[in-house]
């Protein structure tokens, strides 16, 4: 057979493929009822959830925020009246988009270039028990890391913390291992902490059986007294990130809520409250009791947003660079010092497609980078559970946003080609 002829039939079979591949898994008893899957908040990721129980879920989230509102578990950030609408065009005919929106689990989308939002996508009108509006508020999970790790920019910027390379001496966490370790260490999950960490649930703290948020951070401080770090190995996981919060909390001390005004407030020019949840307070006795109900004990990366306030985070992360702000050179630290994520290489598995972090290179500042097919190019990605995600290309103001209901959808579809290439999903 000619070359020809090989490669024209080659053609022939990828397009086939191409066309017969699906883009997000099918739903478990569709059309059924719903089904408690946890008693939480969040389905697990393994779950290829049916329309009603994706509503369920919902209701859940909904619920629980408004659960830590009433308990007094939420610090608030409230807009001030700034927020300026984006430019939009009318949403182009996209089946692919259509389809996920009406029997997938991408429950928001979000393409913006150059400016203007060019695809604003919601779960289909009538599908859900609640509709999705622009001012439902989503988890951010680990999308939060990346938000906390813009907010310690600007406590640099504002001068609360000199800079990443700062060694830690905080008084509440003398006897622990963060004690004199540089905060970029922490920023990097390489804090050394692995073995006080249950890795398989990266909540629990020196083998407590309670959600590390469930906990002050000075009773967190006293469980780990006496811990030294070993070694400077990557640890991806939850807990390092709220301590991360609290730090800046500490540092900014009084100037706090100014601190978190100027980012949401000013910056972002959030449109809708952001919030996030604060850990439960809960007796220590010795010299930590000191601490009782203290914000630095108290903060967290867990926020709540609307759809269209992960945008505006998105939208003033990638100005503060192409700006060349401070905290723009902050964010220009954080690819300088990224190091090698534990993942290169996942991008070969089977499901690889499910998580944009498998496509990432790079780790730093708690964002990835250096992504497959586009390492030369400056993306700063965010991932959060079920798919909360952010990915931002800052050479050509390019963003896609999504939130999700859960892990069961093509991230390279949807996400690293449209950043790719800056066109939507064929």
């Amino acid at each position: 057979m000619s070359t020809l002829k090989i490669t024209s039939l080659m053609t022939i079979m990828a397009f086939l493929f191409g066309c017969q591949q699906s883009t997000t898994m099918p739903q478990t008893d569709r059309g059924g009822p719903a089904v408690h899957h946890t008693r939480g908040a969040e389905l697990p990721q393994n779950i290829r959830p049916n329309d009603a129980t994706i509503s369920l879920y919902n209701d859940k989230r909904i619920n629980f925020i408004e659960r830590r509102r009433s308990q007094g578990r939420l610090y608030t950030v409230e807009p001030k009246g700034n927020a300026v609408p984006f430019k939009q065009d009318t949403n182009p005919a996209n089946l692919t988009l259509e389809k996920e929106l009406s029997e997938g689990y991408i429950l928001s989308y979000l393409f913006y270039d150059d400016g203007v939002v060019k695809y604003n996508g919601k779960a289909a009108t009538g599908r859900l028990n609640r509709d999705v509006d622009d001012e439902m508020l989503f988890f951010t999970h680990s999308t939060g890391k990346s938000i906390t790790s813009y907010i310690v920019g600007h406590a640099i910027c504002e001068g609360y913390i000199s800079s990443a390379n700062e060694l830690i001496d905080w008084p509440m966490m003398r006897n622990t291992l963060y004690q004199g370790q540089p905060l970029l260490d922490l920023l990097n999950m390489r804090a050394g902490d692995k073995h006080t960490i249950d890795e398989r649930h990266s909540h629990y703290v020196m083998g407590s059986k309670l959600h590390h948020r469930n906990m002050e951070l000075n009773r967190i401080a006293d469980l780990l007294e006496g811990t030294k770090k070993k070694g400077r190995s990557l640890f991806y996981n939850n807990f390092l990130a709220d301590v991360i919060a609290n730090y800046v909390v500490f540092k900014a001390g009084n100037n706090y809520d100014d601190l978190m005004r100027k980012v949401f407030q000013d910056k972002a020019k959030i449109a809708h409250p952001v919030s996030y949840e604060k850990h439960k307070k809960t007796w220590t006795v010795g010299d930590l009791a000191k601490y009782y109900g203290d914000p630095q004990t108290l903060a967290s990366y867990s926020f709540f947003m609307t759809r269209m306030d992960f945008l505006r985070v998105a939208e003033a992360m990638m100005k503060d660079y192409q700006n060349q702000t401070c905290v723009g050179r902050y964010l220009k630290e954080a690819q300088q010092n990224a190091e090698p994520w534990g993942t290169v290489g996942d991008h070969l598995r089977d499901n690889s497609k499910l998580w944009i972090n498998n496509y990432a290179q790079k780790y730093g500042y708690q964002f990835y980078f250096n992504f497959q097919g586009m390492s030369d190019r400056n993306i700063f990605g965010t991932e959060g559970y079920n798919g909360q995600n952010m990915l931002i290309d800052m050479d050509n103001s390019r963003i896609v946003v999504t939130n999700s209901a859960a892990t069961a959808w093509d991230t390279r579809l949807f996400m690293l080609n449209v950043i790719k290439d800056g066109v939507l999903p064929d």
